[in-house]
């Protein structure tokens, strides 16, 4: 039986310029043997970022709880390896991506009850990087700076067995709108979260974005319950999605 592939960053990063040549239909493209080579060293650079990653997702159970938060409820934290499809297809869209240096490979999420919450459990868990890994982490603060799309999140860039691991935190609001992204993702198979679609419905979605983001500042509106601000999530998805896909 052959034993495990020892990865080298030179290899890796070869192996995503190789898919990425495959993914961009180049000409000439790789031959069959480099892109089969190619694909293993991907593949199983993806699995060594299994171990790291539950890793990850202990150590922000911990930072949860010990700021007082009880798993369940609103406070959910779940893990997931990029999927091979998605890693290929960031490598197609970021023509300047590494693959020895994508940083979301392993992930781990947990939706807290509050942007306070989201500020006490982020704080806990960067105080650790020094001492964890030797090296600081790097917080993106997409609830300030949101993304042009409308996103927002805290995530943490990090480190654990010497392998790089993003740490995402939302509120529930934040979580919804985000699935609301993936759910019209999945059902129209177009790539909201690129960015594709038509702008009329980037902007809707933005300005969701915004009446949710409210909702996590200022608290409950008397004018505008919570009820009717999840049920103009379902009603985006009734205008965008194609009646074919309902």
């Amino acid at each position: 039986m052959a034993g495990p592939i020892q990865l080298s960053n030179k290899q890796v990063k070869r192996a995503g310029i190789v898919l990425r040549r495959h993914m961009n239909g180049d000409f000439p493209g790789p031959s069959p043997d480099e892109l089969r080579d190619a694909a293993r060293t991907a593949d199983a650079f993806r699995a060594v970022h299994r171990q790291p990653m539950l890793t990850a997702r202990m150590g922000l159970r911990s930072c949860v709880i010990s700021e007082g938060y009880e798993i369940g409820g609103d406070t959910q934290i779940t893990q997931r390896l990029k999927r091979r499809s998605t890693i290929w297809d960031k490598l197609r869209r970021e023509p300047d991506m590494n693959l020895a240096r994508m940083h979301d490979i392993g992930g781990c999420r947990v939706v807290l009850p509050s942007l306070k919450a989201v500020e006490r459990v982020s704080r806990r868990f960067t105080a650790n990087s020094q001492r964890r890994n030797g090296k600081t982490d790097r917080i993106i603060d997409y609830v300030t700076k949101p993304r042009e799309s409308g996103y927002r999140a805290v995530h943490i860039r990090t480190w654990y067995g010497g392998r790089r691991i993003e740490v995402q935190l939302r509120t529930p609001w934040q979580h919804l709108w985000a699935r609301l992204i993936e759910d019209l993702t999945s059902r129209t198979g177009v790539d909201y979260k690129s960015g594709d679609g038509p702008p009329g419905h980037h902007s809707g979605l933005k300005s969701l974005g915004d009446l949710y983001a409210a909702r996590d500042i200022e608290g409950p509106d008397r004018w505008v319950p919570d009820d009717e601000l999840r049920a103009l999530a379902e009603e985006i998805m009734e205008l965008i999605t194609p009646a074919s896909a309902r």
